[in-house]
């Protein structure tokens, strides 16, 4: 570009047929702005958009170019972006006693560096803020768009612990704040990051209490996500923090339970909802579907498990009695979710032909104590092959992969693990539908020889 820096965003996918390839704008463009509207983010975008004639400009390289589109009003015009914040992403102002990003070391992609704290981002894409480092043109950004529902980290609602928490004085304007986006008529869904000896036990109790008495019906959920710490955490210098055990979480479940038996009689939902990590690590059963009210909080970790097994109640039933022809596969995961897949392996191994291993597999890079199979690596995977003398096919769900890509956390790719074990890799998407498609349709699943594959196949 010449040394000059286009504002807009750049165009990552112009869908066949659709109002923006009839236009003629293509895959690289950047759409600078609608009617002379500067956009900054997706927001902009698709409140610009909206119009039944618009006018976009947009540069190709170093040319401007400028087309009008008339269309139905919201008919999409079949553009996706390779970001959806256009300018800088908010960085986070906060240095957070529990930050899983704190506690990883050099060496990832710059990407994975990025402390986002943007009220954009917390609309478009669920992502969690703190809100500290909100200006006030953001407070009318939120109010003329109508912004809802955000998602706050709030932790606690013991302002000065929050304080100590976040490592952020700022973090004290935290009822002030809710009070605000009240009186916007903007809903929120609140997180609380459970710390063994900090906000749990009374602090719980009290930061409960206080959000549903003071900010309900503006407050639409609860989520509660236990601590866990990198083996990285003492070697970067950061403070020892307990970590969650069996114990730890069946007193947690007990203590959370009262709080939801109480709002469901009172207002119809259990309004706080803990992550599947606090049952798996407690030993005990998933709370129904019921529970889950529509799985609202499934990015945040809670339901996940639930809905799964829900799905495979479903979905077993168009497994066939046997094969026509003999299938063996090895099904990679992490260890939290072998009590949730290990059911499921044995109904698939009930089919005539079919072998399915479950290969439940420690992260060796962060650590011991992390067990989400969303944060296993490349090379955890391979070691893990290597390990187990893994040979053949292997499933791998998609939630170790970046989203739209063939790419790990560590930069390791799926080829790059397929030619170190020698083993043929099949990656299936992360519920019953890609475990069946896998087990009777592995022709469906997509062709990891071609790159075109990835923005189909996880649309």
């Amino acid at each position: 570009m010449t040394g000059i820096e286009r504002r807009g965003g750049v165009i990552a996918a112009v869908a066949p047929r659709s109002l923006a390839a009839a236009a003629g704008l293509s895959v690289g463009d950047r759409l600078e702005a609608i009617d002379d509207f500067p956009l900054q983010d997706l927001i902009d975008y698709r409140y610009q958009a909206a119009e039944p004639r618009i006018r976009l400009r947009y540069w190709r390289g170093d040319q401007a170019h400028e087309v009008v589109i008339e269309k139905d009003p919201d008919e999409d015009l079949g553009l996706a972006f390779d970001e959806a914040v256009f300018d800088r992403v908010r960085q986070c102002a906060n240095k957070c006693e529990f930050c899983f990003i704190h506690q990883m070391p050099a060496g990832f992609r710059d990407s994975l560096y990025i402390e986002d704290d943007d009220y954009r981002l917390s609309f478009l894409q669920g992502n969690f803020i703190t809100m500290t480092n909100l200006a006030e043109r953001d407070w009318k950004r939120i109010a003329e768009l109508r912004l809802s529902p955000l998602y706050v980290s709030v932790h606690t609602t013991n302002v000065e612990l929050r304080r100590e928490m976040l490592e952020q004085p700022l973090a004290t304007r935290l009822h002030a704040q809710l009070d605000r986006l009240a009186s916007l008529g903007i809903a929120f869904h609140a997180q609380i990051v459970l710390v063994p000896g900090r906000n749990d036990g009374a602090e719980l109790d009290r930061t409960l209490e206080e959000l549903v008495a003071r900010w309900w019906p503006h407050l639409l959920t609860v989520c509660i996500v236990p601590f866990g710490a990198t083996r990285f955490r003492h070697s970067l210098g950061l403070p020892a923090l307990p970590l969650a055990t069996s114990d730890w979480c069946r007193g947690a479940i007990k203590q959370v339970k009262a709080f939801q038996r109480r709002w469901k009689r009172e207002l119809g939902d259990p309004v706080v909802r803990l992550a599947d990590e606090f049952y798996i690590l407690a030993g005990e059963p998933f709370p129904g579907v019921a529970h889950y009210a529509g799985f609202p909080n499934l990015g945040d970790g809670i339901g996940g498990a639930r809905l799964l097994l829900s799905e495979w109640a479903r979905a077993a039933r168009k497994l066939p009695a046997a094969l026509p022809l003999p299938r063996r596969a090895t099904v990679v995961t992490g260890q939290a979710a072998e009590t949730v897949l290990r059911p499921i392996a044995d109904r698939l191994n009930a089919v005539s032909g079919l072998a399915v291993r479950l290969l439940p597999l420690r992260s060796r890079y962060w650590g011991d104590d992390i067990t989400v199979t969303g944060l296993l690596t490349g090379s955890d995977v391979a070691a893990g092959l290597a390990r187990y003398a893994v040979r053949g096919t292997v499933w791998l769900p998609d939630i170790m992969l970046r989203a739209g890509s063939h790419t790990f956390l560590d930069d390791r790719t799926v080829r790059d693990v397929a030619a170190e074990s020698g083993c043929d890799i099949q990656v299936l998407t992360t519920d019953a539908r890609g475990l069946l498609a896998a087990a009777v349709a592995p022709e469906t699943l997509p062709d990891l020889a071609s790159d075109r594959w990835f923005g189909s196949y996880y649309r």
